[in-house]
């Protein structure tokens, strides 16, 4: 990856832009893009069930598997989550982790199934309730490298003054009285003297010598969950078919923190910190609905349609500048300032889903699974509710902008999931493969792989499943974007464990 060639287009851009925060095609991947998560029996085979059925997971998979179901049942799964980076800029590698103990899934299945000598076309069915952890949000990543002063920081906030016809009488509005007013990125360089203004009285950027050191630390926690109400039912034993209700939760955190530092060419200008903190937290809504079919008992075919999420999200955020100088600059060598608090609340509509999977049976001995999903990341959108408390009109197209940036950097992907189950009487042991194809319209190659494994102990009225899930991927990172597309490129290579442990019981 050190000499990896990078294209420009497509990048993952977090960049700091006009407003010191704001909802952008990132934020949509972010919450449509889910990971793995279910009973430890569905993680060790990669996911692949929507034609297994009578597991807990398939309440968030294919509910029509309920109908599967022959006993109640409840199931614990509690896991650990290892999440390891290392990021080049240039040929500079920094390596970061971060690790979080989570509930993995939570479930009870309460199932009423006629006796064998009812006659019935309908044998019975299963009502679910279940808590699933659908994606982490916790990751660290840092990284340092050279860059110069035209691919800068400081070189983005020039571009601004020129794209945006910024004016000093605009910028000494937002600065108020002793910085108090302030909401851009160019409000705080202004406060900071980032920004100055010539004799003219016209705003530029004063020009750095020699190469500047820059780096970066982001640091995110937090997850999105989902409640799934969920009934299925078997016609025969034969079609299985059923419904989920599902309830998301999202609750996000992200602390960066940039900097920027002259060398000793630099005669006046030392160094930058930029710290930008936001919390995104809110709920959302979708429907499922599914069935698994049974031409003979070694075949099962299953299918599930999902409605996009329908998200109702807040922001929380601030920023803060400090800028630093040689000494007798400035009456101090330290400047600081800092941005109001902002709050927004704002729609969000991630992607319809749709899967087909096929397991085949071998008699006592096992079975092996496989599905196929696909879903179009570029029909994510951002809308204004229509009880917004800022004054905005819904139909003014307040998200045009970011929208069509996200039809045109995403597209459609397929991901597929394979696993197999082999059983030695009591005991069972679990592999499996996914690989999750890239949102991006690029030449960048960001598909996510996993490989799993998995043992489990079956017991009449128990059982204990373990499994373990190794993924990794690369992205691509830009802090700020130049209008000569020169800003500096961050590869990261990601790897992503988790170790998750269920405990069933049949009632």
């Amino acid at each position: 990856m050190k000499n990896l060639k990078i294209w420009a287009a497509g990048l993952a851009l977090l960049a700091w832009s006009g407003r010191a925060s704001a909802q952008n095609e990132t934020d949509a991947l972010l919450y449509s893009q889910l990971g793995f998560g279910g009973t430890a029996r569905i993680q060790g085979l990669a996911g692949a069930q929507t034609a297994l059925g009578a597991d807990a997971s398939t309440m968030v998979g294919n509910p029509a598997g309920l109908g599967l179901y022959r006993k109640s049942e409840f199931t614990f799964t509690p896991g650990f989550n290892f999440n390891d980076t290392e990021s080049f800029l240039g040929n500079t590698a920094t390596p970061d982790s971060r690790n979080n103990f989570n509930i993995s899934q939570i479930g009870a299945v309460f199932t009423d199934r006629k006796a064998d000598d009812v006659v019935s076309d309908w044998r019975g069915g299963s009502f679910g309730i279940g808590f699933t952890r659908l994606n982490s949000l916790h990751a660290n990543t840092s990284y340092t490298g050279q860059v110069a002063d035209k691919n800068s920081l400081l070189q983005s906030f020039d571009d601004n003054l020129r794209d945006f016809n910024i004016t000093q009488a605009q910028l000494d509005a937002e600065y108020g009285t002793n910085g108090n007013n302030i909401t851009s990125l160019e409000g705080l360089a202004y406060a900071t003297f980032l920004i100055d203004v010539d004799s003219t009285g016209n705003l530029y950027v004063p020009a750095r010598q020699g190469i500047l050191t820059q780096g970066e630390s982001i640091n995110s926690s937090g997850a999105q969950n989902q409640w799934d109400f969920s009934y299925g039912a078997s016609y025969k034993d034969k079609l299985f078919i059923g419904g989920s209700l599902g309830l998301t939760t999202v609750s996000y955190k992200q602390t960066r923190t940039y900097t920027e530092t002259a060398g000793n060419d630099e005669p006046y200008f030392s160094s930058l910190t930029l710290t930008d903190y936001f919390k995104t937290s809110g709920a959302g809504i979708n429907f499922r609905v599914g069935l698994i079919y049974k031409p003979i008992d070694a075949l099962r075919l299953g299918a599930t349609i999902q409605t996009p999420t329908f998200y109702g999200l807040e922001d929380n955020y601030t920023t803060a500048m400090q800028a630093n100088y040689k000494p007798g600059v400035f009456s101090t060598n330290s400047i600081y300032a800092q941005t109001l608090d902002g709050n927004f609340e704002y729609n969000l509509t991630t992607p319809f889903r749709a899967n087909g999977g096929i397991a085949y049976f071998i008699g006592k001995y096992g079975f092996i699974s496989a599905d196929v999903e696909y879903l179009d990341y570029s029909d994510a959108r951002f809308s204004i509710s229509d009880d917004n408390p800022y004054g905005l009109d819904p139909g003014t197209g307040y998200f045009s902008q970011q929208n069509r940036i996200i039809s045109s950097t995403y597209g459609g992907a397929m991901n597929y999931r394979i696993g197999a189950e082999a059983r030695f009487d009591v005991f069972r042991v679990r592999a499996g493969y996914a690989h999750y194809g890239d949102a991006f319209n690029s030449n960048l190659d960001r598909a996510r792989k996993y490989f799993t494994g998995g043992i489990g102990l079956k017991e009449k009225r128990y059982f204990l499943d373990a499994a373990y899930v190794a993924g990794k991927w690369n992205s691509y990172y830009s802090p700020y974007k130049l209008n000569d597309n020169s800003q500096p490129i961050v590869a990261t290579e990601n790897r992503n464990d988790s170790f998750v442990i269920t405990a069933g019981f049949n009632f």
